[in-house]
């Protein structure tokens, strides 16, 4: 089995990064029409799993920085109001608040980049896969439900992360068993890299550079403790933190063109 994408290789220029061959429009494509429908169908239920897993990833990003500085993490929690909390002890606070929404987006960068080659794809597939697992066991359900309905949806809930959780698992599969010409599993991880990114992008713009900006059903967002606790206003951090997003996400899009564009100089 073929164990690289292949590039086509059509031009290429005296650096030897070839211009526009199969794998880099493959990408250009899958993460563009990603953005339509995302940005069509955002606040259907559908995209309800991923919007959880991406909120775990940001928490996430907050118990890494905290264990980066020397703190402690007591845990991590989700809940079904796309909202989350990581419970910690010491550390460096400014780099822990900073890390959330800065952090989310590294992280759906990061699927992108990885899609470059077959077995980074993989990597990222797995990372994926593991962080659906510990999403489903990090979700809480903080809403009272009458007749056991509360139970109900909470198990729905985790049964539907762990299925987006098998998506690549299958893909994986077919991948192995069936002879293709096109790499469903690369598409797959395009797809929830570019959905993670736009999430994290979304959730800062919406929660700090809007309305949601001290919300009291969700508690404060990281931008109204920074600007609390360290300096500044919440706004101009969100706006900051907003533009590192946008520059990681582009960066991953270059990144991914570059190592898929590489061919022989003519």
């Amino acid at each position: 089995m073929n164990l690289r994408y292949s590039t086509d290789e059509q031009l290429s220029n005296t650096n030897g990064i070839c211009c526009c061959n199969t794998s880099q429009l493959e990408a250009f494509v899958v993460i563009g029409i990603t953005m339509i429908i995302t940005g069509v169908l955002w606040e259907f239920a559908l995209f309800a799993p991923i919007k959880l897993v991406a909120v775990f990833l940001h928490e996430f990003s907050h118990a890494s920085a905290t264990w980066l500085t020397c703190g402690k993490v007591s845990g991590i929690q989700v809940n079904e109001n796309f909202g989350g909390v990581t419970i910690s002890r010491g550390g460096t606070r400014w780099i822990i608040l900073s890390a959330g929404y800065t952090g989310s987006v590294i992280w759906g960068s990061f699927f992108i980049l990885m899609t470059w080659d077959v077995s980074p794809t993989r990597i990222a597939a797995v990372v994926f896969m593991i962080s659906c697992l510990v999403t489903a066991i990090a979700l809480t359900v903080q809403e009272k439900r009458i007749c056991g309905l509360r139970c109900a949806f909470s198990l729905t809930m985790r049964l539907l992360i762990i299925l987006l959780g098998c998506i690549p698992a299958g893909l994986w599969v077919l991948e192995e068993k069936v002879e293709m010409n096109f790499h469903p599993l690369r598409w797959c991880m395009l797809a929830i890299g570019t959905i993670c990114t736009l999430h994290a992008m979304y959730d800062c713009i919406h929660d700090v550079l809007c309305k949601r900006i001290n919300n009291t059903t969700q508690g404060k967002s990281d931008a109204v403790m920074f600007a609390e606790e360290v300096c500044g206003s919440a706004r101009c951090w969100g706006f900051l933190w907003s533009l590192i997003a946008l520059s990681a996400a582009a960066a991953a899009l270059f990144g991914v063109t570059m190592l898929s564009g590489k061919c022989k100089l003519l």
